[in-house]
C-alpha cells in the first residue's frame, strides 16, 4: 500500500511532512524510550553451574582445565592415571576429536628452587643412610605434569593436567621396602622391573621418565629369592601396604614439603602455560580460567595443602605471601571429585586445630574464598557453597567418607569397582584403583543436580 502522507502545523514547530510508516515507528521509538526512563535496567542474574556437567556444556569463552593429581601406589610414568577418566570424559561429550585427548607439550617438571637442576640433594636420612645420593638422583626426583587436551567438534577445547608427585617417593620405596621385602615374603615381580628402569626424557635434559633406583645386577638377584607366607598375605603386604600406604606414611613426616612444593610449582606452570593465561598480566592469569579438580586416593589430602599456600611452611621464589595466584583457583573452582580419599585416617594426624596438616582447615578455605569470589560478582546473590563428591567403594580397604563440612558442600556415594567373589570378597587393588572405570562413578560426576539453596 502506498505511503499516506499527513499534513503537520507548523505552529508545531516541525517542519516538513511525514509518512505514517515513519511517525508510527517514530512514536514507537519514543514510547519505548519514554517507558524505560523510570527505572534502570536491572543486571542478569550471576548464572553458577549447578553441576560438572553443566560446566562442560557452557564453557564457552573460558579455558576449562581439569587437574588431576594421583594418589597412593602409583606405578610410575606407565601409569598414566588420567587415561581412564579422559576416556569416560569423551565417551560422555560425545564430540572429541580422540578417543581420550592428546598430549600437548613435553614433560614439565618443577625446576625452581630446591627442584633447580643444579640443586643438592636434601639431607634426608633412612637410617644412616642417604634418600638420595646425589645430584642425579635427586633430579630423578623431581615431580612433573603432563598436559593434555581434549579436542572437541561441537564445543571448547577441555584441558586435563595430570600432576605426578610420585618420583619424589621412589627411591625410598623401591630401596628400603621393596628390596628388603624379598628377603622376608618374597620378590614383588612388578614392582621390582619398575625400580629397575632406566630411562632419560630425551626432551628435557638432565631429567628423567624413569630412574634404576635398584640397579639391574641387583633386580635380578632379588627377582631369584623364594617366596616366603601365605599368598593372598603375602600379595596384599606387597601391594597394598608396602607400595600403597607407605606414600601416606612419607608424606606425613619430612618429605610433605617437598611434595606440596613441587606440586605447587607444576600447578603455576600449567597456569603460565595455557593458551588464556599467555595473553595475561601475571595477576590475571587465572581470570579467563574455570578449574575442577579430581583427586585419587591421597591425593586430596596434597591437592587442597598445596592450593592453600597461606599455611605453608615453605615459601620459595615461585611462591610468596603476596601471590594471589592459588586464591584465584580456589574462587573458580566450583567442583571436586574425590576417588577414595583418606581423609579421616590421616586427620587423626591434625588433632591440633587449624594447622597445615589439617586437610578440613584447607577445604574451609576454599570454601571461603569461593563464596567472597561470588558475591565479588553480585552482593545480592546468595553463595552456592562449592561441592566435593566423594566416591568410595565399601569393600575399598583404603576410603573413608568425607565428613561435613560447614562452608563446602560434601556428597558420599557408594561405588563398587570389581566383581564380589562368592560374596565374600572383593580384589582390593581395582576396588582401590578403578574409580575412573566405573561407569555408575562417572555418571555421577557428570549428572545434573539441583542448585544448592543453602
Amino acid at each position: 500500500m502506498p505511503d499516506m502522507a499527513w499534513q503537520v502545523d507548523p505552529s508545531s514547530g516541525v517542519n516538513g511532512t511525514c509518512t505514517l510508516r515513519r511517525s508510527v515507528l517514530l512514536l514507537a521509538f519514543c514510547w519505548a524510550g519514554w517507558v524505560a526512563l523510570p527505572a534502570q535496567p536491572q543486571a542478569p542474574p550471576v548464572q553458577q553451574s549447578t553441576s560438572f556437567a553443566d560446566t562442560l556444556r557452557h564453557s564457552q569463552g573460558k579455558e576449562l582445565h581439569i587437574f588431576y593429581i594421583h594418589g597412593i601406589g602409583s606405578d610410575g610414568p606407565d601409569d598414566f592415571d588420567s587415561l581412564a577418566l579422559r576416556k569416560s570424559l569423551c565417551k560422555f561429550l560425545k564430540d572429541c576429536t580422540t578417543e581420550a585427548g592428546t598430549a600437548i607439550g613435553e614433560w614439565d617438571y618443577a625446576n625452581h628452587d630446591e627442584f633447580a637442576p643444579d640443586a643438592q640433594a636434601p639431607d634426608l636420612h633412612f637410617i644412616d643412610e642417604p634418600v638420595w645420593k646425589n645430584q642425579e638422583e635427586w633430579r630423578a626426583a623431581a615431580p612433573y605434569s603432563i598436559h593434555f587436551q581434549l579436542v572437541r567438534r561441537g564445543g571448547s577445547t577441555l584441558y586435563v593436567d595430570e600432576l605426578n608427585w610420585w618420583p619424589l617417593t621412589f627411591s625410598l620405596k623401591c630401596r628400603q621396602i621393596i628390596a628388603s621385602e624379598a628377603d622376608l615374603v618374597g620378590p614383588n615381580k612388578v614392582r621390582i622391573p619398575v625400580c629397575s628402569r632406566r630411562q632419560p626424557n630425551a626432551e628435557v635434559p638432565l631429567r628423567f621418565k624413569s630412574y634404576d633406583w635398584i640397579d639391574k645386577d641387583a633386580a635380578a638377584r632379588l627377582l631369584k629369592k623364594p617366596s616366603h607366607g601365605a599368598r593372598l598375605n603375602r600379595d596384599l603386604k606387597s601391594g597394598l601396604m608396602d607400595w600403597g600406604f607407605s606414600d601416606a606414611v612419607m608424606l606425613l613426616g619430612p618429605l610433605r614439603p617437598y611434595v606440596l612444593s613441587g606440586i605447587r610449582q607444576l600447578i603455576l606452570k600449567s597456569l603460565s602455560d595455557s593458551a588464556a593465561s599467555k595473553a595475561l598480566a601475571p595477576d590475571e592469569r587465572p581470570r579467563n580460567e574455570e578449574f575442577v579438580i579430581v583427586s585419587h586416593s591421597l591425593g586430596s589430602y596434597l591437592m587442597f595443602a598445596a592450593l592453600d599456600a597461606h599455611l605453608s611452611q615453605l615459601q620459595t621464589s615461585e611462591i610468596n605471601p603476596s601471590d594471589k595466584s592459588f586464591d584465584q583457583i580456589l574462587a573458580r573452582t566450583s567442583f571436586v571429585f574425590f576417588f577414595a580419599n583418606q581423609l579421616r585416617i590421616l586427620q587423626l594426624a591434625g588433632l591440633d586445630g587449624p594447622s597445615d596438616r589439617n586437610l578440613s582447615t584447607h577445604l574451609e578455605a576454599w570454601g571461603k574464598t569461593r563464596c567472597d569470589y561470588l558475591k565479588t560478582i553480585d552482593p545480592s546473590h546468595q553463595c552456592q557453597l562449592p561441592r566435593i563428591t566423594a566416591l568410595n567403594d565399601p569393600s575399598d580397604l583404603l576410603t573413608w567418607t568425607v565428613p561435613s563440612l560447614s562452608s563446602v558442600e560434601v556428597e558420599n556415594y557408594s561405588v563398587k569397582n570389581s566383581a564380589h567373589w562368592f560374596w565374600l570378597i572383593e580384589n582390593p587393588t581395582p576396588a582401590h584403583n578403578r574409580y575412573a572405570n566405573q561407569r555408575r562413578g562417572i555418571q555421577k560426576m557428570l549428572e545434573e543436580h539441583p542448585q544448592n539453596s543453602r
